[in-house]
């Protein structure tokens, strides 16, 4: 068995694309440009730092609306700093931290009007959903970009960092035995059909660990050098996307959360691509049936509208799951004999339910699996 992983993995890790195209993803990823934030800018936020009083909210508002009286009377004037542009650098980082407090207050506002909205109400996930809101406190206010554009680049660029890698590097899992030769020799017996499979797994979970461990030491090294490593205490409300967000999360918790789901769905579709591979014979239709598994759910929510409920049930795909950001977002139940039960919480489930049929699947498959002649 330990034999079979060594191979397994020599396998997998030899492939001069993996690097390759690992590469040039993560390059892509960059948007090829480089965005360095002064101290300067950082000192400005700092000045604002900590709970957001109604004092301080009051002020800012007075100080906004000076600013926006300021660069109407620019733009009337015609007074340029540059062409096109009536304001300096440090002028619009002001503007932007104004809007930033406004920002924050209103998803402080529009949490308390949910929860007042819901207690009027009487369904089966009102109780949980009130008691979730009661947890959110989005008045501490940061400098955070640097957290909120790793979260950002984990639900942006993690799905197609893992799921290129994953197809390249597994697709042909099962598919070199077969052009090989060499299932003539490992599934002549029940024994080496299981230590095979069981090689094959594991060795497909440390890769797509490595995968993921790879690219988050980037993501982390290169937004966190540009953006800096402050303000991970704050809420995952204070990014656009989990405006709406019930979840009490702050961006440190968040995160762990984020690359916990990806991992765990990347595990899953790993299990998925090695049974594709076993039914396969050529490596390019495991790759075209493991890459519409992957893609297709996302191109028809993506380019259809469709019901509510239908794109509900498309989110438990491995694509959705992956990206995380959809699982909480918003507040989202089932019904179960009426008990909510949390989107997040059901999809794990869901992804341990189906991977214990994928294995059962791909086990039973190999078991019965005859030596190509």
């Amino acid at each position: 068995m330990r034999q079979l992983l060594k191979f397994e993995l020599y396998k997998i890790f030899k492939q001069r694309t993996v690097y390759l195209t690992f590469f040039l993803l993560l390059l892509f990823t960059t948007g090829f440009t480089y965005n360095y934030t002064p101290d300067w800018e950082k000192d400005m936020y700092r000045e604002w730092e900590g709970p957001l009083t109604a004092e301080k909210v009051e002020l800012a508002g007075k100080q906004n609306a000076k600013f926006n009286e300021r660069v109407e009377e620019r733009i009337a004037k015609g007074q340029e700093v540059e062409d096109g542009v009536f304001v300096n650098e440090k002028e619009q980082t002001e503007g932007i931290i104004y809007e930033m407090i406004a920002f924050i207050k209103g998803s402080e506002t529009q949490l308390k009007n949910r929860y007042k909205e819901i207690d009027q109400k009487q369904d089966y996930n009102t109780e949980l959903e009130k008691a979730m809101i009661q947890k959110v406190d989005v008045s501490n206010f940061a400098y955070n970009k640097g957290p909120a554009k790793i979260i950002e680049y984990t639900s942006l660029y993690a799905i197609l960092l893992t799921g290129c890698m994953l197809l390249i590097g597994l697709s042909a899992t099962y598919t070199k035995e077969y052009s090989s030769g060499v299932d003539q020799y490992i599934l002549s017996s029940s024994k080496g059909r299981k230590s095979l499979l069981w090689s094959k797994v594991l060795a497909g979970f440390i890769y797509t660990a490595s995968v993921v461990i790879a690219w988050e030491i980037f993501n982390l090294t290169w937004n966190g050098i540009q953006y800096g490593f402050s303000g991970w205490s704050t809420p995952i409300q204070n990014i656009f996307e989990y405006y709406f967000s019930p979840y009490s999360f702050t961006m440190i918790e968040y995160h762990l959360i984020q690359l916990s789901f990806h991992l765990l769905a990347a595990l899953s579709f790993t299990l998925c691509i090695i049974l594709v591979s076993s039914l396969s014979k050529n490596a390019l239709t495991s790759f075209f049936i493991n890459g519409a598994i992957l893609g297709i759910p996302f191109m028809i929510v993506g380019g259809m509208s469709l019901p509510n409920w239908i794109e509900y049930l498309f989110s438990f795909s491995f694509f959705y799951i992956m990206q995380v950001e959809f699982f909480f977002a918003h507040f989202h139940t089932f019904n179960l004999f009426g008990m909510p039960l949390l989107y997040p919480i059901a999809a794990l489930f869901w992804l341990a339910g189906l991977s214990l049929v994928i294995v059962l699947a791909a086990k039973r498959i190999i078991q019965q699996k005859e030596a190509t002649l």
